[in-house]
């Protein structure tokens, strides 16, 4: 279960990918949590560490928890039988148009809808993810999925010729030493 954390091949049942969600959930909870606690000034202190060293140090340690969802998102949707490619990119399409729609709308009632949207569309998502029974029967290993098939690269092995033994045995270098 460990390689489809970081790898995107694999693939994870329902119960499985709830325990990795939570986990997941938890772990990210606990580096917020612990970069607050350090932004925070010290007993007797009036100053703590800056607020952008702190989203900067943040930030680079969850980038691992993004890859771990999305590869752990890929697993979930390849064991649904649908195509991850597919899902995982319209899912960052629609949440990067959700950031993108107050910069250009101005706000009022439509750029209220479409977050209402973006928000119903990621909670079905996540249901489906959740709910949706698998197409195929899981093995317990993750990495079952087939091996890419290699594509034959147009040469032609020609065997070797048959050479009679020598009477030195096999030499090296100069001839006749």
């Amino acid at each position: 279960m460990l390689e489809s954390l970081f790898t995107f091949r694999g693939r994870l049942r329902r119960l499985q990918y709830l325990a990795v969600c939570v986990a997941t959930t938890l772990v990210i909870g606990g580096i917020i949590g612990g970069g607050l606690w350090i932004m925070a000034p010290s007993f007797g202190s009036r100053e703590g560490m800056g607020a952008g060293a702190t989203f900067l140090i943040l930030g680079i340690m969850l980038l691992p928890a993004f890859w771990i969802s999305f590869s752990t998102q890929a697993a979930r949707v390849r064991d649904i039988g649908w195509d991850p490619r597919i899902l995982i990119t319209a899912s960052i399409a629609i949440n990067a148009i959700a950031y993108l729609a107050p910069l250009v709308i101005p706000e009022g009632t439509a750029a209220d809808i479409i977050s209402k949207m973006v928000k119903a569309t990621n909670f079905g998502y996540g249901l489906c993810l959740l709910l949706v029974p698998s197409k195929h029967h899981v093995s317990d290993s993750p990495a079952f999925d087939p091996p890419p098939v290699s594509k034959p690269s147009g040469r032609v092995e020609i065997p070797s010729a048959h050479r009679p033994p020598s009477r030195g045995g096999a030499t090296f270098g100069r001839r006749g030493l």
